[in-house]
């Protein structure tokens, strides 16, 4: 969990602060090294996330300690305790936030993730990754404690009879409602308009939505414009998708180039 007020930090970040190469950082267990240093990630995650401001302040320290040839005394800011409706909690803590009434498995609740009928809300912070073509790889997801218990407060009870009936499926896909369509639309206008520059922070930034949010918005116009561009180009190419859509690397042109003609098959 990372605690409200505290800034996150991963092993690139930690080494990026003490001028070590990432490697070097994990190879010699620097956090062992600092005393008072503390792991904000649950034990079993696959990576190690301590307080920025910790780090800060212990290099900080060793450079001062270096200056008068002193060990350091680490004096650290403390990590807050206790819970509140801004920590930010991984896919795991997440499912343990609820009423344990309210719980599902863990690999149906990993299933939410990405589902189709049953879907989390977008993550409200990413750690790590890199961006490609205005999506982030390779991070890792967190969501604020309220954000969870708000998406649980609004999804039925198993077995309620305001829900669907177990087995039942829907009669057709859920209409988006009416500020989500405005939404939609207007990144289709941006795509329109710009479409080798438009990016997922460009269009958050005038949706004022969370990027993440605007990344699965700016992707589905893309699709859509692929769809589009398919029928009256049925031999479209990668490379034709790269240059209506922005994406730099061909394998995601290919991606979703295959995609829209999943889309327009079924469609028909």
């Amino acid at each position: 969990m990372i605690p409200k007020g505290v800034t996150p930090a991963d092993d690139q970040i930690a080494a990026d602060i003490f001028g070590l190469s990432v490697g070097y950082w994990q190879d010699k267990k620097f956090w062992e090294k600092i005393r008072g240093l503390k792991l904000l990630n649950r034990e079993g995650s696959r990576r190690r996330i301590y307080s920025k401001e910790q780090l800060l302040a212990a290099r900080a320290q060793e450079e001062r300690a270096k200056a008068v040839n002193e060990q350091p005394r680490y004096d650290l800011p403390p990590v807050p305790v206790g819970e509140h409706p801004d920590d930010l909690l991984d896919l795991e803590e997440s499912l343990l936030a609820l009423p344990e009434s309210r719980r599902v498995t863990l690999p149906t609740w990993r299933s939410y993730r990405y589902g189709k009928k049953t879907r989390l809300p977008d993550p409200d912070f990413i750690l790590g990754g890199k961006k490609v073509d205005g999506e982030v790889v390779g991070g890792e997801d967190f969501w604020r404690r309220q954000t969870i218990l708000d998406w649980d407060e609004n999804r039925p009870d198993r077995g309620n009879p305001t829900g669907r009936p177990v087995g039942v499926q829907e009669s057709g896909p859920r209409q988006p409602s009416q500020r989500a369509e405005e939404r939609r639309e207007r990144a289709r206008q941006l795509l329109a308009e710009h479409p080798t520059t438009l990016t997922a922070k460009m269009l958050g930034e005038d949706l004022g939505v969370h990027p993440v949010h605007a990344e699965r918005i700016l992707r589905a116009a893309r699709l859509e414009r692929v769809v589009s561009l398919l029928k009256g180009n049925p031999d479209l190419t990668a490379e034709d998708v790269q240059r209506e859509t922005g994406l730099h690397v061909t394998s995601h042109a290919r991606k979703l180039l295959d995609q829209a003609r999943e889309a327009g098959a079924d469609a028909q």
